[in-house]
């Protein structure tokens, strides 16, 4: 399927893509698109819906589904990971993640809080802490968990091992700073 890109020009400046244009190469009609841009962020559209939108346009389908709060969890997980790297301890946590053969989803929920800990994106509760607090710190540890587990680590580490340490502090900070 082709894509419904805009044009770049020498200059930077770009093309717009028309209703129609997205709605062929989306294999949509031009109807449905008009609606789902006249409801903004009241539409809902079905997941095949997205899928088709992003292959029209040329885009994983995750990035139509983030909002502007994910963008910005997003930015500063990726500058927290910049920051951390310069430190020797990080380095050596991320080196021996990398090392391990066992990234399934169970194995990533633990990576991802050894990290967390780690890196105060989750922090140890000392004894006799009040409930509220450790509910909350409970919360905290689901959501990292939750989203270390995400990614198919197992199959990106037969790929370049790398990746995981460095998806995992992503997904660590996501987690950690993800509000509903």
């Amino acid at each position: 399927m082709s894509n419904a890109r805009p044009t770049i020009h020498r200059s930077g400046a770009r093309s717009k893509v028309s209703q129609e244009q997205l709605a062929e190469h989306a294999g949509l009609s031009r109807s449905s698109i008009a609606k789902l841009l006249a409801l903004g962020d009241e539409a809902n559209p079905t997941l095949k819906t997205i899928c088709q939108l992003a292959d029209g346009l040329g885009v994983p389908p995750a990035l139509l589904l983030m909002r502007d709060r994910d963008w910005q969890v997003l930015a500063t997980a990726i500058f927290e990971h910049e920051r951390l790297v310069g430190y020797e301890t990080f380095r050596e946590l991320a080196e021996r993640i990398r090392k391990r053969t066992d990234h399934s989803p169970g194995a990533s929920v633990e990576h991802g809080r050894e990290l967390a800990l780690r890196t105060d994106y989750l922090q140890k509760l000392p004894d006799g802490t009040d409930d509220l607090t450790t509910s909350n710190f409970e919360a905290q540890a689901y959501r990292i968990g939750a989203t270390c587990a995400t990614p198919p680590l197992q199959h990106l580490h037969a790929q370049r091992t790398e990746y995981v340490p460095l998806l995992l502090t992503l997904c660590a900070a996501m987690g950690a700073n993800y509000r509903d």
